[in-house]
């Protein structure tokens, strides 16, 4: 069972009898848990030290003579369950010849196995002897030795050899049961559950503390940080105490107890008003580590590496760089386990299980693109599904793990582009040699899908008008090609990007008989990008034209002190085959859908957000809602059509479900109606909140400067008379007659979230004096 040292680094502890082993699987927990929370078990791992005593986990590397495999199957249930049968009667078959130790269902779907392990060979290899052996595959995303699988009670245990329990260390290994409960600083659905599930061995010691530093340490940090080591007092105490336990529920496991404790009562303020911002606090979304928070551990495993602050730096840098990759696989998490089908898995497991979202949000405007003929109805409106996605990452981050994926989903438009560009060369010669000829070779025009962004907007212009009310599609590693390419005309692209994500015309016309002419009826043109957040602020550098709305922004983790996986997620043979299966059958699906489940949720979120930035004021986030719901409906959308693909190759194969398809091209809309399950509406509300997110990281402040700049919507024309422009006058509403600084500061946080300075602060308040708003006190300031 996993337990907790001082230092919140994970132990594992042997199991060493069937008895034992059943009694956890059967307990009263364990029966009534859901998977995540199930009990999870290793069967690779044996104590390094040769003794039956616990050890890390993290870092283990002393295998003993068992290998564990997952095998997951993701067609459709009938197809499924049969699988299900076959493939357990195959691993019974050949028990012998496997060295079959154990057998048993998944708690959803599939099978885990323990084996016995080959010598001489690695973790994986012996995973592909039995996958070669069995012939099925393996899951890809359990190949390390300290993997654990979540294990289910007794009734899906299927065989149980007791060798498995032999932990005796020889020269080629022997094998060994780990077992672990799910990790306390795991949020739970509400502060109850939260405060039941929580380990308080991972706070032996007298005063509390997270990774084994005290939280009186993380707290004074954070003051000091954010604001100049000044504590809440009276007149700011209610909200900064709000602040602060939003930022520490992510690491206090959302335990409403243990919040109540690490948090003092500034300035005395009373127990029962600090527990109403606590809990107002735990009631919000449960999202990722905020920023504040990430710098702040960050600057202590500083101090810790360098042996100041006074913290003790053995084992705290370790636990730290382990708990910021949990966080950095959040999102993975979230997802429900019945939307990663066929397509989408493999491209998830190919770019990393932290780059769920990039992944994501790259491969919808591909899918979109190659299902050109489906409309989705959102709003009472039925459009396509236009989407323009950037992909923003530091170098070495990552992000050249989505190019293939991407060219995998548009594998077919490629192969065709490169047809063309061979017939357009062949043209190109042909035109050379009839240079002085009367007759002259007819120029070709190719409805080329897969589009250069290297490219003039006449030739770009021209291309897109070939394509007979279909998508062209571009993907660019380097976002630069555009900012570089386009520089001088960075506007015509704004615009061409923001037509085609309406979907409406593009008309271009010239007076010169040589010059491009084109009028297309419906512009259709999804777009991906990947660069740097420097790179993307060169490509979007207006913030009051509407370019900006309509991408859907993802970011990749910060990878800076992050360990070099041992085994790198890459795109392999198999997963490349079985994205294209998904992707070949998207251009049969054609035909407009109403998802009014769908558009209910998406309804339901705007007014969620809606009624959080009224109460703060935040005119940015409530207009940038509005697109990015259409956005998250319509990449939604994109994963539902290749679920529904996926489907039918489940269930038919590859080639009976492409003549499914022909036969009956409205089977897909009765199939996509059915998939509006809870799951997929709970994989709206991930893209949708990501999307936000994203947006207010990069722009809220761009917005906010571009709508406030005096040369916007004709300021000038107001002569002297002050209007009422943004935040900095709901700050100034919200203040007393007579302020301090400190006061200033809190609610500009307030108001304008993270992202304060106290710079930013000081030049508001020199303004306002200019402005003759404020006059300067002995210690502080007072409304004229």
């Amino acid at each position: 069972m996993i337990l907790y040292d001082a230092k919140r680094r994970k132990i594992a502890r042997a199991v060493t009898s069937r008895e034992e082993y059943i009694s956890l699987r059967d307990s009263a927990q364990n029966r009534s848990a859901e998977k995540k929370k199930m009990v999870q078990m290793n069967y690779c791992l044996v104590s390094p030290s040769g003794d039956k005593g616990d050890f890390p986990l993290r870092g283990a590397s002393t295998v003993g003579n068992s290998v564990g495999m997952d095998i997951d199957l993701t067609a459709d249930v009938a197809e499924k369950e049969k699988q299900t049968q076959e493939i357990g009667n195959l691993i019974l078959s050949k028990r012998d010849e496997l060295g079959l130790l154990l057998l048993e269902r998944s708690a959803t779907k599939g099978y885990h196995i323990a084996f016995r392990r080959h010598a001489g060979m690695s973790n994986e290899e012996n995973l592909r002897w039995a996958s070669d052996l069995l012939g099925v595959e393996f899951d890809k995303g359990a190949k390390d030795s300290t993997r654990v699988f979540f294990t289910p009670p007794s009734d899906k245990l299927l065989f149980l050899d007791d060798e498995i329990f032999d932990r005796s260390v020889v020269e080629d290994g022997n094998a060994e049961v780990v077992v672990e409960t799910k990790d306390t600083t795991e949020s739970s659905k509400n502060t109850a559950e939260s405060k039941n599930n929580t380990d308080m061995s991972a706070f032996s010691s007298e005063e509390k503390n997270y990774l084994g530093i005290p939280y009186g340490e993380i707290i004074g940090k954070y003051w000091e940080m954010f604001y100049g080591g000044a504590e809440p007092v009276k007149s700011n105490r209610d909200t900064l105490t709000y602040e602060l336990a939003n930022v520490l529920k992510h690491i206090c496991g959302y335990d409403r107890g243990l919040l109540a404790e690490v948090i003092p009562c500034y300035d005395g303020f009373p127990e029962a008003e600090k527990m109403k911002c606590i809990d107002s606090a735990l009631s919000g979304k449960r999202t990722q580590m905020p920023r504040r928070l990430r710098d702040v551990l960050a600057a202590l495993r500083a101090q810790a590496i360098n042996g100041n602050g006074g913290i003790d730096k053995l084992g705290i840098v370790e636990a730290l760089d382990e708990a910021m990759g949990q966080d950095e696989l959040f999102h993975y998490n979230q997802i429900p386990e019945d939307v990663m089908t066929q397509g989408l898995k493999e491209s998830i497991d190919a770019a990393g299980h932290t780059l769920v979202m990039p992944a994501i949000t790259a491969i919808c405007p591909a899918i979109g693109a190659r299902a050109t003929g489906v409309k989705l109805d959102v709003h009472g409106k039925a459009n396509t599904l236009n989407l323009i996605a950037y992909i923003s990452g530091d170098f070495a981050s990552g992000k050249g793990q989505i190019d293939d994926i991407v060219k995998a989903w548009m594998s077919e438009d490629i192969a065709l582009a490169e047809m063309y560009n061979q017939q357009w060369a062949e043209y190109a010669e042909q035109k050379k040699q009839c240079k002085n000829k009367k007759e002259q070779p007819v120029e070709p025009k190719f409805p080329k899908v897969w589009l250069t962004l290297n490219n003039t907007t006449a030739n770009l212009a021209e291309e897109l008008s070939n394509m007979n009310g279909k998508h062209a599609f571009s993907f660019t590693p380097e976002a630069d090609v555009v900012s570089l390419k386009w520089k001088t005309s960075v506007s015509d692209f704004s615009t061409m990007i923001r037509q085609s994500y309406d979907g409406s015309s593009y008309d271009r016309e010239a007076r010169s008989v040589e010059a491009v002419n084109v009028h297309i009826p419906r512009l259709l043109w999804n777009v991906v990008m990947c660069g740097t957040p420097d790179a993307l602020y060169r490509v979007v550098n207006n913030y009051t034209d509407g370019f900006q709305s309509r991408i859907a922004l993802a970011r990749t983790p910060d990878n800076t002190f992050a360990r070099l996986d041992d085994n790198p997620a890459h795109l392999t043979d198999l997963q490349k085959e079985r994205i294209e299966q998904v992707s070949h059958l998207l251009p049969l699906l054609n035909g407009t859908i109403v998802l009014p489940k769908l558009e209910a949720r998406g309804r339901a979120w705007l007014e969620e957000v809606r009624l959080v930035t009224m109460k703060d004021d935040d005119r940015v986030m409530a207009r940038q809602r509005f697109r990015i719901c259409v956005t998250a409906q319509r990449m939604t959308c994109c994963l539902m059509l290749a679920s529904v693909c996926a489907s039918l190759i489940g269930q038919y194969g590859a080639k009976s479900a492409e003549m499914r398809l022909k036969s009956d091209p409205t089977l897909w809309q009765k199939m996509i109606e059915q998939m509006q399950t809870q799951s997929y509406m709970d994989m709206f509300g991930i893209i949708a909140d990501s999307l936000l997110d994203n947006a207010m990281y990069f722009f809220r402040d761009r917005i906010e400067s571009a709508f406030n700049a005096r040369t916007y919507a004709g300021g000038q024309a107001l002569g002297n008379m002050r209007v009422r422009k943004g935040k900095n006058d709901t700050i100034f509403e919200r203040l007393p007659e007579v302020f301090g600084f400190a006061e200033a500061l809190a609610q500009s946080v307030k108001v304008k979230s993270n992202g304060v300075t106290q710079n930013a602060v000081q030049q508001m308040l020199k303004n306002w004096m200019k402005q003759g708003l404020i006059v300067a006190t002995e210690g502080g300031y007072r409304k004229a």
